[in-house]
C-alpha cells in the first residue's frame, strides 16, 4: 500500500449509517459517496463511541472513552489542552494542519460568545488554519465568522427567530432554511475549505479536517433541496420494541423525551427534509474532490469520510440521538487509499479507531497509549476481524456489542435492553430481565472493560514531556 501525501479527512454531525444511497433510511441522492466507496474501503460495522456530540469528538481525538475522560454528555467541557491527540502530532510529523466547521471541543453555550477568540485553543490542539462554526442549534447566537456574515448580509436576526420558532413546540416541524443557499452553514464549510485547498501551495503535505454541520436538526433544508423531495414517500420508521421481561430494570431510554409527540406525517417530513440535507453535503463533499483532482493531488491523497453519531429520524417514536438503537449508534465510514481496490467490510469498528489510522497510512505509529486500534490491516485485506466487541457510552450508561447481542447497563451496571440482532436485526424484541446466558457473558464483559480502561487523560507533566 502507497503511502499517501496529503490526508482530507470529512465529518458529519448526526448522520446515520444508512443514510448513504445504498441505505434503507431514506430515499436520497450520494453519488459522490458513492463514488469514494467504488475506490475505497466502506464499512458497514461502525459504532459512534458515544451518541452524541461533545464526547464522540473528544473520544476521537483522544483515542479515550468517555469514562476516561468524563466526558459523559454534552454539558459544559473543554478538551484539555495539554492532553495528547493524534492531530497535534501529525502536526509535529510535518503535516500542515486546518479545520474548517464544527469541533465542540469546548462548550458552546456562551461561555465563549466569539469563537473566533477561541481559536487559540484550537491551535494548542495541532490545528493550524481555523475556521469554526458552532452546532446548528447556537449558528446565530455564538459569534463567528460565519455569524459576521450572516450580520453584514442582514441574515443574524431572521436566523435567531427562526431557530426559536423551530424549538418552541413540535420539534418534528420541517420547512426550508430562511438562508439563501450560499450562506447555509455546509455550504459556508464546503466553500471555506474549498477556498483553502485550492490556494494550498506549500512543499509540506496537508491534514484537511473539514466537519460539516449538518445534517444534524433544525429540519431546515434550503429550498431546491427540499424540492427534490417533498413528493416522494420515504420509509416508515421503526416501532417500538416490545419487552419480554417486563420487570426488568428502567434506565435513560425509559424516561420520556423532551419533546411532544409527533406524527407519521411529521417523520415523513423529517426524512425528506433529512434526505435533501444529506444530499447538500453530498454535493459539497464533490466539490472538494473535483479541486483535488484539478490540482492534481487526486492520486495523492487518502480521504476519510464518517459522522459521530446517527439520528432516530422517527424510529422507536424517538428523534435525534442519546441512545444506543442501531439508527443512532451506526455511522458510515469510508476510508479511500489511492490506487486500492474498492471493499466493503463487515469488521466490528469503533470511531475511536479512526486517528491511530490515520496516522499508521501516514507511515507512523503513535507513540502514546490510547484505545483506538488502526484499521490499516483490515484495509491490506489481510484481517477480517478487527474487534470481538465494541462499547459505546452515554449518560454513565454502556453498551457493548458482540457482533450478534447488544447489551446496555443503566448508571447501576444493571442490564436494561438486550437484543439479538442476528435474529431481530429492526431491534423489536427486549430480552433483558430474563437471566440470559448471553446477558451475563456481556455483563462481564462490561466490567472487565471498565477495569482494564481505567486509567483516563494523561498528565500535564506527560504532556510537556511530548513536547
Amino acid at each position: 500500500m502507497n503511502k499517501p501525501k496529503n490526508i482530507l479527512f470529512i465529518m458529519t454531525d448526526q448522520m446515520r449509517a444508512d443514510a448513504l444511497s445504498l441505505g434503507t433510511c431514506c430515499s436520497k441522492e450520494t453519488p459522490n459517496l458513492d463514488a469514494l466507496c467504488k475506490e475505497g474501503t466502506r464499512f458497514t460495522n461502525c459504532c459512534t463511541v458515544s451518541p452524541i456530540c461533545a464526547p464522540a469528538r473528544a473520544a476521537l481525538l483522544s483515542g479515550l472513552y468517555p469514562h476516561q475522560m468524563g466526558v459523559w454528555d454534552n454539558s459544559p467541557h473543554t478538551f484539555p489542552p495539554e492532553a495528547k491527540n493524534w492531530v497535534r502530532f501529525l502536526k509535529k510529523k510535518g503535516y500542515k494542519t486546518s479545520v474548517f466547521g464544527k469541533t465542540h471541543y469546548y462548550p458552546y453555550n456562551g461561555s465563549v460568545p466569539d469563537m473566533r477568540e477561541a481559536e487559540p485553543l484550537i491551535q494548542a490542539y495541532g490545528y493550524e488554519t481555523v475556521n469554526e462554526i458552532p452546532g446548528p442549534r447556537v449558528s446565530a447566537i455564538l459569534d463567528s465568522h460565519m455569524a459576521a456574515l450572516w450580520e453584514e448580509q442582514g441574515f443574524r436576526e431572521k436566523v435567531k427567530e427562526d431557530l426559536a420558532a423551530r424549538y418552541k413546540g413540535n420539534q418534528a416541524l420541517a420547512y426550508p432554511s430562511v438562508l439563501p443557499l450560499d450562506l447555509y452553514p455546509d455550504v459556508y464549510v464546503g466553500k471555506t475549505a474549498g477556498e483553502y485547498l485550492q490556494k494550498y501551495d506549500n512543499k509540506e503535505p496537508f491534514f484537511c479536517f473539514v466537519s460539516f454541520g449538518g445534517p444534524h436538526d433544525p429540519w431546515d433544508c434550503p429550498l431546491p433541496y427540499v424540492q427534490r423531495f417533498e413528493s416522494i414517500d420515504m420509509p416508515e420508521s421503526l416501532p417500538p420494541f416490545i419487552d419480554r421481561y417486563p420487570d426488568r430494570p428502567k434506565g435513560g431510554w425509559d424516561t420520556a423525551p423532551a419533546y411532544p409527540p409527533f406524527s407519521k406525517e411529521d417523520v415523513q417530513n423529517i426524512r425528506r427534509n433529512y434526505a435533501g440535507k444529506v444530499t447538500l453535503i453530498d454535493e459539497q463533499i464533490g466539490h472538494l474532490c473535483t479541486i483535488l483532482k484539478q490540482k492534481n493531488l487526486w492520486e495523492d491523497t487518502l480521504i476519510i469520510f464518517t459522522s459521530d453519531h446517527g439520528e432516530m429520524n422517527g424510529d422507536k417514536q424517538r428523534l435525534y440521538k442519546e441512545n444506543f438503537f442501531e439508527s443512532a449508534l451506526k455511522i458510515p465510514l469510508i476510508i479511500r487509499i489511492p490506487g486500492q481496490i474498492a471493499q466493503t467490510s463487515s469488521s466490528l469498528v469503533g470511531l475511536q479507531d479512526i486517528g491511530p489510522t490515520i496516522v499508521e497510512l501516514a507511515g507512523e505509529t503513535l507513540d502514546y497509549p490510547q484505545q483506538g486500534i488502526s484499521l490499516v490491516p483490515v484495509l491490506n485485506g489481510c484481517q477480517i476481524t478487527h474487534r470481538n466487541l465494541v462499547f459505546s457510552e452515554y449518560n454513565q450508561e454502556i453498551m457493548v456489542f458482540d457482533g450478534n447481542w447488544k447489551l446496555v447497563v443503566n448508571k447501576d451496571l444493571k442490564p436494561y435492553l438486550l437484543f439479538n440482532l442476528a435474529e431481530d436485526p429492526l431491534e423489536h424484541i427486549n430480552l433483558a430481565g430474563g437471566n440470559l446466558p448471553e446477558e451475563k457473558r456481556l455483563l462481564q464483559q462490561i466490567r472487565t472493560f471498565l477495569i482494564d480502561t481505567q486509567e483516563g487523560f494523561y498528565t500535564r507533566e506527560d504532556a510537556n514531556h511530548e513536547k
